[in-house]
């Protein structure tokens, strides 16, 4: 079987889709560049549309066009689009001298056109600032500088060279038909860059927010990191502490003489025993003898487990637990750090409403779901993102940091699962576990 560092199964088929997922993104390329061949088929598309609708329209007005000419070169998008829709639905990589090789056949294309309809005469000559746009958002800088070049050069070229536009009788074009075809020129340009200029400014945003997320992360694991070493030192000094208290509890229990104070001795017992385990699952984690519990284990039973470790070590808590899910319910890895985390997030509630907490779990073939509810004073809803990302806590200072929260969110997350939290009507927060079951499932006949 495979585990991971801190003593997590990792299954042999999450594996094989990690190593798959990553040859695959080495081989294809980025998946920007495939991305921006597909935006590029879609505004070539939406240029056909205005081409065959701006050549049939001039027409039927009466202006003299070349149209066999005109439609060869139309004819030429389409087939490059034909072209472009097979080679998006085979994983062949995508490279930037490939999308260059397209915005020229576009802007040729285009020259072209406008060769055949008054050069730039024609209103829609407008639509060259479109080509500098889309050269500068696709291209790296040496590629964009060569193709702003090419773009200036073929509106040189097209400004010299070119068949006038004129009426079937010879007379030029109203003046009230070009300025309506400058107007509805300048529209389209106005609003394809406005798209573009929205689009990078939303792609900036959203990079903006991945740096800062990313930089949080990074805060909380370098704080993580630290409390996993002060954590191993302090198992190591607490183990002789603790034993010598649970001699002491067992002689208290042993030569108890009343039944409140031989409950009381075996209260102090239980807390006593919930103290051991969880140092030498630090010691575990430390790396420095194995810890207890682990191994094989129905979904059902662990869950179980999780519920009465936490009665036992809160015993003053009104606690409620209900699971649903197909039966017999799938084997597991009894992942420790799953249930550190549950049970952080139940100490949590606990903490909020002892008087009211619970925790509802249900599963299916792929996914485990798990609800924490309580029902305290709820969490003001500009704060609920804070929770698990930051350490921010509602509690009184000097109760709480909210590390417990973070601890939790890191775990889930690098089980492959979601944390997240809500207010619920009528007070309390839920904090809602959603993993799959494939970061602990076992395989059949393991």
């Amino acid at each position: 079987m495979n585990f991971r560092a801190n003593g997590g199964y990792v299954p042999p088929e999450r594996l094989q889709r990690k190593a798959a997922v990553a040859s695959a993104s080495k081989a294809s390329g980025p998946p920007a560049l495939v991305d921006s061949l597909r935006q590029l088929m879609i505004l070539r598309t939406i240029a056909l549309c205005g081409q065959t609708a701006a050549t049939l329209t001039s027409t039927f007005l009466g202006i003299a066009l070349p149209l066999a000419a005109m439609f060869a070169v139309i004819a030429l998008l389409i087939a490059l689009n034909a072209i472009t829709w097979f080679r998006l639905r085979r994983t062949i990589p995508a490279s930037h001298y490939e999308i260059a090789g397209h915005l020229a056949f576009d802007l040729g294309t285009f020259t072209l056109l406008l060769y055949f309809s008054g050069g730039i005469g024609n209103p829609f000559s407008l639509l060259f600032v479109l080509h500098v746009v889309l050269v500068a958002l696709l291209l790296p800088p040496l590629l964009a500088g060569l193709g702003t070049m090419l773009v200036v050069a073929s509106f040189s070229l097209v400004a010299r060279v070119h068949l006038p536009l004129h009426l079937g009788s010879g007379e030029p074009p109203p003046s009230a038909l070009l300025f309506f075809g400058q107007w509805l020129s300048f529209a389209l340009t106005a609003t394809f860059v406005g798209w573009f200029v929205v689009r990078i400014v939303a792609t900036l945003r959203e990079h903006d927010l991945l740096l800062r997320e990313a930089a949080q992360r990074a805060l909380n694991d370098e704080t993580i990191l630290r409390l996993g070493a002060l954590a191993a030192g302090a198992a190591h000094e607490l183990s002789t502490p603790m034993t010598t208290i649970a001699v002491v509890a067992g002689e208290m229990k042993r030569g108890a003489t009343t039944p409140a104070l031989r409950r009381d001795a075996g209260i102090l017992e239980s807390q006593v025993e919930a103290c051991r385990q969880t140092i030498s699952k630090l010691l575990a984690a430390a790396g420095h003898t194995r810890a207890e519990g682990g191994g094989r284990e129905r979904l059902d039973a662990f869950l179980d487990a999780i519920a009465n470790r936490f009665r036992t070590m809160r015993p003053e808590v009104v606690f409620s637990c209900q699971w649903d899910g197909g039966q017999p319910a799938p084997q597991i890895f009894a992942e420790q750090a799953l249930k550190q985390s549950v049970l952080a997030l139940l100490n949590n509630a606990a903490d909020a409403s002892p008087n009211d907490v619970r925790m509802r779990a249900r599963w299916d073939e792929e996914t485990l779901h798990v609800a924490i509810s309580d029902r305290g004073s709820g969490v003001l809803p500009g704060h609920l993102e804070k929770l698990g990302r930051m350490f921010f806590t509602t509690k009184p200072p000097g109760k709480g940091t909210g590390l417990g929260l973070v601890l939790a969110a890191n775990a889930i997350m690098h089980l492959g699962g979601t944390l997240r939290w809500e207010n619920r009507a009528g007070g309390g927060t839920q904090a809602e576990i959603a993993l799959p079951l494939s970061a602990v499932r076992l395989p059949e006949g393991d």
